[in-house]
């Protein structure tokens, strides 16, 4: 039976690190380096023939025009939650805006390639395993005043992988949601990266109207320590999922952050190398590409037939 196998990319500009904005050197989230990082890994999608999952961060989405007209919103929530959207707001006045607003990488992904999929990854990107629900109310209220496509997204994922509060999703029309990989230490986690016998997932749950999205495994991006782990070790390891998927019927999800390749850009070519295996599986018939939105439509309907 083929593989499945999903990519989805958690975009965010300067909005996934909105906290920590006073601890980290954000100069490689700029428009010019993050456009590159985009336009890479449209190209690179492209060559290969591959769709994708790209979920947006909701004011990400927005024009600087648009977020003018939606600020209101948002300072109620930057209200709720100062320590997060205080410092956006702040840099956003004092007269950096860049790397805040990427309407035109949701042009780029989606009005320019219709063979990917717009989907959430908050409006805000504060967690919502962070907060109560009336801040998730907040932020659905906001989402409706949005100008951009992101607002009419089926999918979502959870900014940082903090789940939370999921019976409120399917009022802002979301089907399915990215489910939380298991928390994991820095050190930990770069372990991970060297076991090359690591498995296929199976299917996600059914609740409430939502499917539950396989949480998927982070590609190694290419900074710190994790410049040790050699790009051939990361493509034997995502080859052993394929087989293993293949024998289980399983699902091979994989994600990351453009921003990673904006900051990282070498994690462009380990992304290549695996996007081009993935693609030569599927020209051979042992692997099916799926979005999001596909896995979900496909779940729907195999839950439907069993229960008939």
């Amino acid at each position: 039976m083929p593989a499945r196998f999903i990519l989805s990319l958690d975009c965010e500009g300067k909005w996934g690190v909105a906290d920590l904005l006073s601890k980290i050197d954000t100069r490689s989230l700029s428009d010019q380096a993050l456009r590159r990082a985009y336009e890479g890994i449209a190209q690179l999608l492209d060559r290969c023939d591959i769709p994708a999952t790209f979920a947006f961060v909701g004011l990400f989405g927005e024009t600087a025009e648009q977020f003018a007209k939606v600020r209101e919103g948002v300072e109620v929530l930057a209200a709720k939650a100062p320590h997060y959207l205080r410092p956006a707001l702040d840099e956003i006045d004092g007269g950096s805006p860049t790397g805040w607003h990427g309407a035109w990488a949701v042009d780029l992904i989606g009005a320019a390639n219709a063979r990917h999929e717009i989907a959430l990854h908050g409006v805000s990107h504060v967690p919502w395993g962070k907060v109560g629900e009336d801040f998730v109310r907040e932020e659905l209220r906001l989402l409706e005043m949005l100008s951009g496509p992101v607002k009419g997204s089926k999918t979502f994922v959870y900014p940082r992988n903090d789940v939370g509060h999921a019976h409120l999703l399917p009022s802002a029309g979301i089907r399915g949601y990215r489910l939380a990989a298991r928390a994991r230490s820095r050190a930990s986690s770069l372990l991970s990266e060297f076991n090359v016998r690591s498995p296929s997932e199976r299917d996600g749950g059914i609740a409430n109207g939502l499917v539950e999205i396989p949480a998927g495994y982070f590609v190694n991006w290419q900074s710190g320590l994790r410049k040790t782990v050699p790009h051939r070790l990361t493509r034997k390891r995502v080859i052993y999922m394929l087989d293993h998927a293949e024998r289980t019927n399983g699902v091979v999800h994989l994600w990351l952050h453009p921003e990673n390749i904006a900051t990282a850009p070498t994690t462009l070519s380990l992304l290549a190398g695996i996007l081009t295996l993935v693609a030569d599986r599927r020209d051979q018939g042992r692997c099916r590409i799926l979005r999001q939105i596909d896995y979900v439509a496909e779940r729907t309907r195999s839950a439907a037939a069993e229960a008939a």
